[in-house]
């Protein structure tokens, strides 16, 4: 009887057994990639010591590191410490690098993936996709600018349209998923997405310069699938679609080529959409009237705005137009979106425009409370009226007809974004001072295009179509030149600012040593008092900075990482065409360069 009775608990405890390595196998199959330091948590709040978005906070908009160990009294000794050069320079090098628990996430032209040690620059992996070369050679975005991570994927929008989730610890494809339709669209990914939850990543497509519809996608970040698709042109908004003349709406472009920054309170994202297509047409002062000739004569909402996009849903809770019927080019994909409390205790907004304002306004509502002029020589527009909310005395250039228009088709304010220090409680950006001579094209043609096709061609793929001529010129009375500007983000009351004679055109880094870093586009990166703005150290990286600055540590040391290498179009236009002279024989390159205390 006792044997039977131990036969019968040993087979019991048999089944327990194997019932209990079942569900582990089952519960080892359901479980994410390894984490590290990348759980949706952490993402959304970020630890001091990583950078783990483009801006390092998805919800901020900041650029600024809590890091103190590196602070004005002790700068001077910031040197060198590691070097990595990537071998393919093709138009610099934009990106800004992750940091995450000792590792470094880099993305690379066109659109490579690199894994390193984040305090020795060791190559741990690199993702190189295969890509059809025909799709990304003609495509006047075959760059990236950055990455997201979350939930153990590093995720990489590609210039033929794919979104790729990678494993991080190894580099190996998660999922694979062609979200933009390059091959007959041409337009692709080039800006960073942002991971907003185990649940939704965001990501637009780029291409305000093509014959298509905009895109901003709602994808889940586990499978890579489409949860929501905002159309930046207005497809299926009456509202919006009353803003364009006939089906110009399906060729209106507004890519949105920038990341966004997410408004957790209100479940929304706030993110940029891009120039409507062409970028100049040929209606004059009549463009805003629908009814007009021309190309896409209306108001083409919603392009050149800002867009508050429900998180569930991507419905738009609000926009914000900075350029109606924008006929300049100045789209609002690039600036930061900047979340902040002003004394009152009041959630705003801030967002520094390509059309040289600065926009503020209340973060739930979109109620613009100020609007001003931040590039002194801007001339598009006398400024923005709070009571009426229009946009007075717009400038409209008349079709054949050369135009002094500032700023420049590259923008007062640039792709590359400032910073915000939650301490001095000031935000900080590099305004550009230039002006460009522009000549539209008449209806039928006959002037001179800078680039692209001379009219609209879709088949049997889409063509840059822009539409004009452009020349950059030196604003009235002065030299074209950078200011480095540190303001009340609400007010605009100037604190300080340097004049470059050579516009910078890095990102800026804050940190909560005191310390704002800038790149040269003569090579030099900088630390200035952020107080003061004082020069306290400086380091000859030689090459032009096109990237993001970052700050991480490892180990209890504080790291400073620099993306450097000449390229992009902005750089090349600044030495191009206003510093040829000087920067003799400047050509193409790619490195981040990491410096720490001594």
């Amino acid at each position: 009887m006792k044997r039977r009775m131990d036969r019968d608990v040993f087979e019991s405890l048999l089944k327990v057994g194997q019932v209990a390595v079942l569900l582990l196998a089952v519960l080892a199959a359901a479980a994410p990639i390894a984490l590290a330091g990348s759980s949706a948590a952490e993402i959304k709040n970020c630890p001091d010591g990583n950078w783990c978005s483009y801006h390092r906070t998805v919800d901020t908009g900041w650029r600024h590191s809590p890091l103190t160990q590196v602070n004005p009294t002790n700068v001077k000794r910031l040197r060198p410490v590691w070097i990595f050069q990537p071998g393919d320079p093709r138009m610099g090098l934009h990106t800004t690098p992750l940091a995450v628990d000792g590792f470094m996430y880099v993305s690379t032209n066109p659109s490579t993936v690199w894994k390193l040690n984040a305090a020795t620059g060791e190559r741990v992996w690199a993702y190189v996709p295969t890509m059809d070369e025909a799709v990304v050679s003609r495509s006047f975005f075959a760059h990236t600018r950055g990455l997201a991570i979350g939930d153990g994927r590093v995720y990489i929008g590609q210039a033929d349209g794919r979104l790729v989730a990678l494993d991080e610890k190894d580099g190996k494809v998660v999922w694979d998923r062609q979200i933009v339709g390059s091959k007959k669209d041409t337009a692709g990914f080039s800006g960073a997405a942002t991971f907003v939850s185990s649940e939704l990543l965001v990501i637009g497509q780029n291409g305000g310069e093509y014959p298509v519809e905009g895109k901003i996608f709602g994808i889940n970040p586990k499978t890579g699938d489409i949860k929501w698709i905002f159309y930046t042109t207005g497809r299926d908004d009456p509202k919006a679609l009353a803003t364009w003349k006939g089906e110009s709406w399906k060729y209106g472009g507004g890519g949105s080529w920038q990341p966004g920054s997410v408004d957790y309170a209100n479940n929304q994202i706030l993110i940029g959409t891009g120039n409507p297509n062409p970028d100049y047409d040929y209606c004059g002062d009549k463009c805003l009237d629908v009814n007009a000739d021309g190309w896409r004569p209306g108001g083409n909402l919603y392009t050149s705005s800002t867009v508050a996009l429900d998180l569930n849903t991507g419905k738009l809770n609000w926009y914000f137009q900075e350029a109606p019927g924008d006929p300049y080019d100045y789209d609002a994909s690039p600036g930061e979106y900047v979340l902040f409390e002003d004394a009152r205790g009041r959630k705003l907004l801030l967002h520094p425009g390509k059309n040289g304002f600065n926009h503020v306004h209340d973060l739930k509502t979109g109620k613009p409370l100020n609007v001003y002029k931040a590039m002194n020589s801007a001339n598009w527009t006398s400024g923005f009226n709070l009571e009426t909310a229009k946009w007075e005395n717009m400038l409209w250039p008349k079709a054949g007809e050369k135009t002094s228009v500032c700023p420049a088709i590259d923008g007062g304010h640039s792709w590359n974004a400032g910073a915000y220090n939650p301490q001095t409680k000031l935000h900080y950006r590099i305004v550009n001072e230039w002006c460009m001579d522009l000549t539209i094209a008449p209806k039928g043609g006959g002037t001179t295009i800078t680039a692209g096709a001379e009219t609209r061609v879709t088949e049997p793929f889409a063509q840059a179509f822009m539409n004009a001529e452009w020349v950059g010129t030196n604003p009235p009375g002065d030299k074209t030149h950078g200011r480095l500007t540190a303001r009340d983000p609400l007010s605009g009351k100037m604190t300080w600012e340097k004049r470059y004679n050579m516009i910078p055109h890095s990102a800026l880094l804050s940190t909560a040593g005191g310390l704002i870093f800038v790149g040269t586009i003569d090579g030099f990166v900088e630390a200035l008092d952020a107080k003061t703005g004082d020069l306290l150290w400086r380091f000859n990286n030689g090459s032009a900075h096109n990237g993001g600055i970052i700050s991480y540590a490892v180990g209890g040391k504080q790291y400073i990482a620099v993306a450097t290498g000449h390229g992009s179009y902005v750089g090349r236009a600044l030495i191009d065409l206003h510093h040829k002279d000087k920067m003799i024989n400047m050509k193409e390159s790619a490195a981040i360069v990491v410096f720490a205390l001594d």
